[in-house]
């Protein structure tokens, strides 16, 4: 492989902001949870810039791969391309490489996955709601009945 320190230099690079950016997506998470508008504003916003930035990112990895001469390779491919020490340096990064990806499609699924429950609890309340009153009869009101409106 020819300009493999490059290669091994950006790589390095691509995998710490990788990680950087499953930590963002560990906050977003978090911030959902934290239902502080604030919060969830920021880790949006914040987002938003990491997902400019990896699509930078990924197009220099291309560029970075066609001039090491291992353009369109997997990175199990580029492995057999290497020996020694790069070659450890490199499985090294790809393990990272691998678990802040996996990090990251984690930590989006469950934002999504409560995301999408916040929705579907909104429009089942703006539907009417599935909840008894005291006396047997489906409520009327939106969201139910409160306990203490009941008679006791």
């Amino acid at each position: 492989m020819k300009n493999s320190g490059a290669f091994c230099a950006f790589m390095q690079q691509y995998v710490e902001f990788l990680e950087q950016a499953a930590a963002g997506e560990d906050e977003k998470y978090a911030s959902l949870l934290s239902y502080d508008a604030k919060r969830m504003d920021h880790a949006i916003a914040s987002q938003q810039a990491v997902n400019m930035r990896l699509a930078r990112m990924e197009a220099q990895r291309e560029e970075e791969q066609r001039s090491a001469g291992v353009e369109g390779l997997t990175f199990a491919e580029i492995l057999n391309e290497v020996q020694g020490e790069e070659r450890e340096l490199l499985t090294a990064l790809f393990v990272r490489f691998r678990k802040a990806v996996d990090d990251i499609k984690y930590f989006n699924a469950k934002s999504i996955a409560f995301a999408r429950e916040g929705l579907r609890i909104t429009h089942a309340n703006e539907r009417g709601s599935n909840a008894y009153e005291a006396s047997g009869r489906k409520s009327q009101t939106p969201y139910g009945t409160s306990m203490f409106e009941a008679e006791v």
